[in-house]
């Protein structure tokens, strides 16, 4: 059905989603200054804040758990950590600047987690410390790893719960501590270079009209975050539904692009917890957050000689709608797509597609965004 939809939006588009009107020559931006402090204050700021205390939360309650492992403790702990899961996901957009130095992103949701690493921490004797849990490296630690030790489709959750019962258990819930203690303190690394530091990052991208040792100009900005919008909307589309579904386009050995046609239920992120389409909700509920909390909806509104922009404004709007209306499927993700039921999840790929083409067709254009090589390229 939503392939169908899809079909005619491209056959016969409607006004929100026709081919974008030519803009006039590059000009400087107006109120430029406006926009970029209510990007931080209304929408960047905000989300790394909700990040660190639901990072806080976790760390909590794995303490709570690890002192008395019961069932209801492990529920309530599992609950953290999706929390923690989605409010990373309501960043996606913002890999830049404080998420990325030092590849800290990696550290706090490497995919998939190595096992290798993983076993052999549990499996050792030396204390299980968020300094030792760092230093075995990205592939044992963060989300991706908490998930592990938290879900097993193959158990029953008496079965997952028993796991950190006992003397046996103990090892194991030291460790859910330990990484859950050291993602907090990466988190709140990242949200520190927003949020506490006064002459540090946020002030670098309000002030970026006038100049500093960060920011050249307020177009370099703008450039940085739409391209960032896209990869994130990129990733959504392809990665994390469409390779999955067995719809995305890949590189063949002779370098050449061919369509998957192949579904991969383990391509799914967090397939083992069945957060999968949560998961890019979370990122599509982010996108909208920064460019409605974050004035840029409003800023293209107020600055239209020539329709042009309020109509894009519109139109993404629109789209991001859609998206979040689309129903949570009742069965798995995982489950669904293993069992040759990938469709119910399609509308999640073909609307996500319309997000992408509209930061790169409609979007990137009104805002003069020259959208280049990216993260996503190349794979």
């Amino acid at each position: 059905m939503f392939k169908k939809f899809f079909l005619c939006l491209l056959l016969f588009p409607l006004p929100l989603l026709a081919e974008t009107p030519a803009v006039a020559p590059a000009t400087p931006l107006p109120d430029v200054d406006k926009l970029l402090a209510q990007l931080v204050d209304g929408a960047i700021i905000p989300l790394y804040r909700e990040l660190e205390v639901a990072a806080n939360t976790l760390e909590q309650r794995s303490k709570a758990f690890c002192a008395e492992p019961d069932a209801e403790k492990f529920r309530v702990l599992r609950e953290g950590w999706g929390e923690t899961l989605l409010a990373w996901h309501h960043t996606d957009a913002l890999l830049f600047g404080p998420a990325v130095e030092e590849q800290i992103d990696f550290s706090i949701n490497f995919n998939p987690p190595k096992k290798s690493i993983i076993n052999g921490l549990l499996g050792g004797t030396d204390e299980l410390t968020p300094a030792a849990i760092d230093k075995a490296g990205v592939g044992g630690q963060g989300l991706g790893t908490l998930e592990f030790l938290l879900f097993d489709r193959d158990k029953t959750e008496a079965e997952q719960l028993a796991a950190f019962q006992g003397d046996a258990g103990k090892r194991r819930c030291a460790y859910v501590q330990a990484a859950s203690e050291l993602l907090h303190q990466d988190i709140s690394t990242i949200a520190d270079g927003w949020v506490k530091d006064s002459r540090g990052y946020a002030t670098a991208f309000r002030t970026a009209d006038k100049g500093n040792a960060t920011f050249a100009s307020a177009r370099q900005v703008v450039d940085l975050l739409v391209g960032k919008l896209y990869q994130s909307a990129e990733k959504t589309s392809k990665k994390r539904i469409g390779n999955p579904l067995g719809k995305g386009i890949n590189l063949n050995s002779k370098g050449k692009q061919e369509i998957l046609n192949q579904s991969n239920a383990y391509q799914l992120e967090a397939w083992r917890s069945g957060y999968s389409v949560r998961v890019v909700r979370a990122n599509v509920e982010g996108m909208q957050r920064i460019m409605r909390d974050g004035g840029l909806f409003q800023w293209l509104r107020e600055h239209d000689n020539s329709k042009t922009a309020k109509w894009i404004a519109d139109a993404m709007e629109q789209r991001f709608n859609n998206y979040l209306k689309l129903p949570i499927p009742t069965t798995d993700p995982f489950t669904l797509i293993r069992n040759g039921q990938g469709k119910e999840l399609d509308g999640y790929y073909y609307l996500g597609n319309d997000i992408q083409m509209g930061i790169k067709r409609q979007l990137a254009k009104v805002m003069r965004v020259q959208l280049g090589f990216n993260d996503n390229d190349g794979d």
